[in-house]
């Protein structure tokens, strides 16, 4: 298992579209989180936590890094020698887990430090007061988001290797976000049930930065995108030991 995951590790490092995925998040959040410092309305007495939120947005890209580290394999043909190399399509999948894991929290981390860092440094220089809690509710959105990336990038390793199609699993997984949740908050009653229940709302919670009263606390919401991390991650490999690689 050491050196599948270190063979995955690898392909991580030395792949420019890995890189282009994480430093695009990063810039972004860099981008967004100067403008709402620099040019935010704040009074003295403002809180600064919901600024702290736009390190969230790595989210999504640590779910598409995930996806990518399975399905680019299947797109250019290179799982064949991957599992050359590692015949137990299982263990290959679990090193691809661990991998993502490992990248989303980094991801995770560096975006939330970062946002934290210019955040509380421009309002700072502002003279925008930094409340007595600045740590204790910086530390906790930064573990959080840690968690939730890291968790999302998982669900990623489970669609890709679900669905196997690169642009099919980018596109129906973000559509699920963007599109199918969103919809289905028409339903009376049911804005309630995503925001507690569904991907989008658990990992809001687990980041800490839900806004509805009815969220989970953030370690059951991590429990909870664990699982759908781990129940897509199980569809993934039952399709991946009974399909052939070619199909």
């Amino acid at each position: 298992m050491s050196r599948a995951l270190a063979a995955e590790l690898f392909k991580l490092r030395t792949t420019r579209t890995s890189w282009g995925v994480t430093l695009g998040s990063l810039a972004i959040v860099v981008i967004i989180s100067t403008i709402a410092a620099l040019a935010g309305d704040f009074s003295p007495t403002d809180e600064e936590a919901d600024l702290l939120e736009i390190a969230g947005l790595v989210q999504i890209f640590a779910l598409v890094l995930g996806i990518l580290i399975v399905a680019t394999e299947f797109r250019h043909g290179t799982i064949t020698p991957s599992l050359l190399a590692v015949p137990d399509r299982v263990r290959l999948l679990l090193a691809k887990l661990l991998a993502a894991l490992g990248a989303g929290a980094l991801l995770g981390l560096v975006a939330a430090t970062v946002c934290a860092l210019i955040v509380l440094g421009l309002l700072s220089a502002r003279d925008v007061d930094i409340a007595e809690s600045t740590t204790g509710e910086t530390l906790k959105l930064i573990a959080g988001n840690v968690a939730a990336s890291a968790l999302f990038a998982g669900i990623g390793v489970g669609l890709g290797a679900l669905l196997r199609n690169q642009v099919g699993a980018i596109i129906g997984a973000l559509g699920w976000l963007f599109l199918v949740e969103p919809l289905l908050t028409i339903i009376p009653g049911f804005d309630d049930v995503i925001s507690k229940w569904f991907p989008s709302g658990a990992a809001n919670a687990t980041a800490g930065t839900a806004s509805s009263e009815d969220a989970l606390g953030q370690v059951p919401a991590g429990l909870l995108l664990a699982a759908y991390a781990a129940a897509f991650l199980a569809a993934g490999i039952v399709i991946m030991r009974r399909r052939d690689i070619s199909a």
